[in-house]
């Protein structure tokens, strides 16, 4: 209990499902939250609800609601101010709030392909800038992206799993700006790629039947199941932990790998097509992933590249 304790945190998409879970799991741990939703009614039910129980208020949380579109980079500059305006500081963003669709790259429309990038990536960024802005100033901060094993690949997932590799694309590289910004360990950002039912869960059941697939095989996971740890993320026992993907699943929790050159690789002082065509024969065709989500076991090592350190 108490982990933190006298910490700030936003909340996007806050109004239900897991963004819910969190405001209240945060505030019991004695957090004060800023509840964001673009449905005002949704999150000031949320507020109402953290506000009244008892476990928040004997660990000291809050919450406040803050109605804003975070495609909006005012919007989200806003919401940001808020919660240093309402606290004092912040201490965590938690980036939840998405949408969530499938389609075939067929069936996909302009219309709904560009408003769920506006959220999950523009949105993302708009409210992952400002607030990491604030935390560099303040010398201390955590962000928490939230992501998906759907950046690996699924079908009727371009939207989805393009806009969540790209979340984990900017976890990486803001996290190097961090590291570069402030001492180590005051500034830290990380993602959380979550299991649970929630209505983005009763999408893909849908598009599952429909498709002849038998969605009763899914587990059904408790959105409060990922709430220890984002909220481990945001505390202070995280502060070495940067740049990193964690994947929650029931019991089990994980690391994700960063995208990574496979070894061995072939070299040769030049190229033709027909080289490429018989290292491809001869090894790196039969080395191909697998299409979705899968786990290794690996050992790592640096490979320089012309933009790194």
């Amino acid at each position: 209990m108490n982990s933190l304790k006298g910490k700030s945190v936003i909340v996007t998409g806050a109004g239900q499902g897991i963004g819910a879970a969190y405001a209240m799991y945060f505030a019991r741990e004695g957090a004060s939250v800023v509840v964001n939703d673009v449905d005002m009614t949704m999150a000031d039910k949320v507020t109402a609800e953290v506000r009244a129980d008892a476990a928040v208020k004997t660990a000291g949380g809050t919450a406040v609601t803050r109605m804003a579109d975070i495609s909006s980079w005012d919007a989200a500059e806003g919401l940001v101010k808020f919660a240093v305006e309402q606290f004092g500081q912040l201490d965590g963003l938690v980036n939840n709030a998405g949408l969530f669709h499938l389609a075939s790259v067929t069936e996909e429309s302009e219309k709904a392909f560009r408003r769920l990038m506006e959220v999950n990536v523009m949105g993302f960024a708009w409210c992952g800038m400002h607030a990491l802005r604030q935390m560099i100033k303040q010398g201390h901060g955590s962000l928490v992206n939230a992501t998906s094993g759907s950046q690996s690949g699924m079908g009727g997932g371009g939207a989805y799993g393009g806009s969540k590799g790209a979340v984990a694309a900017m976890t990486y590289s803001w996290a190097c700006d961090v590291q570069d910004a402030v001492p180590a360990g005051g500034v830290r950002v990380n993602a959380i790629s979550p299991m649970a039912f929630t209505r983005m869960s009763q999408v893909t059941d849908q598009y599952t039947l429909e498709r002849g697939g038998d969605p009763t095989k899914r587990h059904r996971i408790n959105p409060e199941f990922n709430a220890p740890l984002v909220c481990y993320l945001l505390s202070d026992y995280s502060k070495d932990i940067n740049g990193q993907v964690v994947r929650v699943q029931e019991g089990e929790i994980s690391l994700v790998s960063h995208p990574a050159v496979m070894l061995p690789s072939h070299t040769r002082d030049s190229w033709s097509v027909e080289d490429i065509r018989d290292a491809f024969a001869a090894d790196l065709g039969k080395r191909q992933f697998p299409l979705g989500p899968l786990a290794i076991e690996a050992t790592y090592k640096p490979y320089k590249v012309s933009y790194s350190k």
